[in-house]
């Protein structure tokens, strides 16, 4: 047998690579492209509420108090991100604080990670920040 004749082994081995990367490629390298897309969605998601959290916990130590201007401000900020406002659930604690007291503000929504060929789960997202209020009441 001579290497690179008729009868050469590897030959009959030329198309296998081929037919490989045809297999492979669909189900394999495509699923996987598809989950990094979407778990880069839900860290961003996941850093879109952390930052509501945290302006809407600024603006409480502003104004000292759950108000409608710290609502405004985190639903500006979850919108800016592109999240929808009516998705979250917000809460602030205590209702009002004095000088010095801890406002703890919190924001969640539920996302959800759907990857083809591999189904889709909800994914519960939590922004906390905590901050002291500024005003004396």
């Amino acid at each position: 047998m001579k290497l690179g004749g008729r009868f050469d082994p590897r030959r009959s081995e030329r198309g296998v690579a081929t037919v490989e990367a045809v297999l492979v490629v669909p189900l394999v390298l495509i699923p996987v492209l598809f989950a990094v897309i979407v778990f880069g969605e839900l860290w961003h998601t996941r850093l879109v509420v952390d930052a509501a959290a945290a302006a809407g916990a600024r603006q409480a130590a502003v104004v000292g108090a759950d108000t409608a201007a710290v609502r405004e401000r985190i639903v500006t900020e979850l919108r800016d991100g592109g999240i929808d406002p009516s998705r979250a659930t917000v809460t602030v604690e205590p209702a009002i604080a004095d000088w010095g007291e801890p406002i703890r503000v919190s924001v969640s929504v539920d996302a959800r990670a759907s990857i083809p060929f591999l189904g889709s789960w909800p994914v519960p997202l939590k922004g906390e920040f905590v901050t002291r209020s500024e005003v004396t009441h």
